[in-house]
């Protein structure tokens, strides 16, 4: 299969576990050194540390899962995922991978109420090939607004 192909069929089925609340697949994209960051669009144009949401691990990304699931009460949603073709930034061989970036957009939805948008940005992912198939070793969600609602709960 082309590459770009593999790529764009990872970055779906990875939308389509948070997606159908199959939380605890997640982590399995994701290399066991990955970075997670949700961040602002100033914070990272402007070279800033402070992210909505950093995990370095997939052993972080597995607690946050958890406690999503299995900890935080909130009224029930649903979201889904609407993801733009991505764009190959730049390939190197081994550890450094596949850089590209996708435009998504997030909507959320719950059972007695209006779609609403949760989020809106771009996906930064650095992609390596590993004996289990590609792996998102680095994800950089950044979102575009300035404003995000303070109950973000399910990773973007």
């Amino acid at each position: 299969m082309n590459h770009w192909l593999e790529i764009q069929a990872l970055l779906a089925d990875v939308a389509a576990a948070l997606d159908q609340r199959e939380l605890q697949r997640w982590p399995d994209f994701f290399t066991e050194d990955c970075v997670y960051r949700l961040q602002s669009r100033e914070n990272f144009d402007r070279g800033l540390p402070l992210a909505t949401m950093a995990f370095e691990s997939r052993g972080m990304l597995r607690d946050r899962i958890y406690g999503a699931a299995e900890t935080i009460f909130h009224d029930p949603y649903h979201q889904r995922h609407i993801l733009g073709a991505p764009r190959v930034l730049g390939e190197a061989e081994g550890a450094d991978g596949t850089r590209c970036e996708s435009s998504y957009l997030v909507v959320r939805t719950k059972r007695d109420g209006m779609p609403e948008i949760l989020s809106v940005g771009r996906y930064l992912d650095r992609i390596v090939r590993t004996p289990e198939g590609l792996k998102i070793a680095e994800r950089l969600a950044i979102f575009d607004n300035d404003l995000i609602p303070n109950s973000i709960i399910d990773p973007i």
